[in-house]
């Protein structure tokens, strides 16, 4: 067997490498888990970003149909009022007519804010969703401890306790016997112990 004194070398040795292996696997897998996070974050922001920059031009294109369908009731109310004054038509029929158009366009109003806050409703839930799948996708990390030298300690010397153990018998008190005659076993003494 080889010499106790450079195996208890070696446990030590490879408890400290192991210890190191650990170690350095712990903060890579944190190194990789961090540039992914990283990542993630910034396609998070770019996407944000792009639906922001929807609900904006949602809100541009909202704002242009109202002024035009703003002008086009102007328009077609100055018409009107033009027309009925050159027929010469008066009383209630005028009013009608006048208000059906200002009908016309509130109804318009009325359609175009509620698909824009349709629209709006809809680009919001998506953002949500967006951010609690980037969210999830970063706690989804993995995420390494680095180790504790202790439990590799602790198994080194329990391996060179062990070996010391085995090489160097240990040794009987003086004046005992172990049990053994050259005949067998001396039951004398195994049963005085008992009595």
């Amino acid at each position: 067997m080889c010499n106790p004194a450079a195996y208890a070398v070696f446990q030590v040795a490879s408890a400290v490498n192991d210890y190191n292996n650990a170690s350095n696997a712990a903060k890579a897998t944190n190194a990789n888990s961090e540039a992914n996070a990283a990542r993630i974050r910034n396609e998070a922001i770019y996407s944000d970003n792009a639906l922001i920059r929807r609900k904006e031009r949602e809100t541009e294109k909202t704002s242009l149909q109202k002024f035009q369908t703003n002008i086009k009731a102007k328009k077609l109310l100055s018409e009107a009022k033009v027309g009925i004054g050159e027929k010469n038509i008066g009383g209630n029929i005028t009013d009608t007519l006048l208000g059906d158009i200002e009908r016309q366009r509130g109804f318009a109003f009325s359609t175009i804010d509620s698909n824009y806050e349709n629209y709006v409703r809809s680009i919001d839930e998506n953002r949500e969703a967006a951010n609690r799948g980037y969210v999830n996708q970063v706690l989804a990390l993995p995420r390494a401890v680095r180790p504790s030298f202790l439990p590799y300690a602790l198994k080194a010397a329990g391996n060179v306790a062990l070996t010391y153990a085995s090489v160097k018998a240990p040794a009987t008190p003086v004046g005992q016997t172990t049990g053994y005659t050259k005949e067998g076993i001396n039951l004398d003494s195994l049963y005085s112990g008992l009595s």
